[in-house]
């Protein structure tokens, strides 16, 4: 909130995180988003790969006379796709709500009667 002369003030009851909070959450988010990469370039690289290496991953036929490739190229990987963009928001959205906008609490005096 600003004052008069255009100054920050701190309006009581708001959070505010330590900038070393904020860069500790933002060190492990990158680290969770960068692991969540990592599979996502497996997979997507494996199909074409399997696809020129492994034989019946592109001779063998499923329903309706669908290869595996064929399959996992219209249909898995797209599910592939939502699951890991779902794991990946749920893990983010964690991490960032244990990790900042905790308010501090000052302990509590038991022996304090008033």
């Amino acid at each position: 909130m600003n004052d008069d002369d255009g100054q920050w003030a701190a309006v009581i009851g708001d959070d505010y995180d330590m900038p070393a909070d904020v860069d500790a959450s933002f060190r492990t988010v990158r680290k969770v988003a960068v692991g969540h990469f990592a599979v996502f370039l497996c997979v997507v690289v494996g199909v074409p790969v399997l696809t020129l290496t492994v034989d019946w991953w592109s001779g063998g036929r499923l329903i309706g006379g669908m290869s595996p490739s064929f399959v996992m190229a219209a249909f898995g990987l797209y599910v592939f796709f939502f699951a890991l963009a779902a794991a990946a928001a749920t893990l983010s959205n964690g991490v960032e709500e244990r990790m900042l906008g905790a308010q501090e609490r000052e302990p509590v005096d038991e022996s304090d009667d008033s």
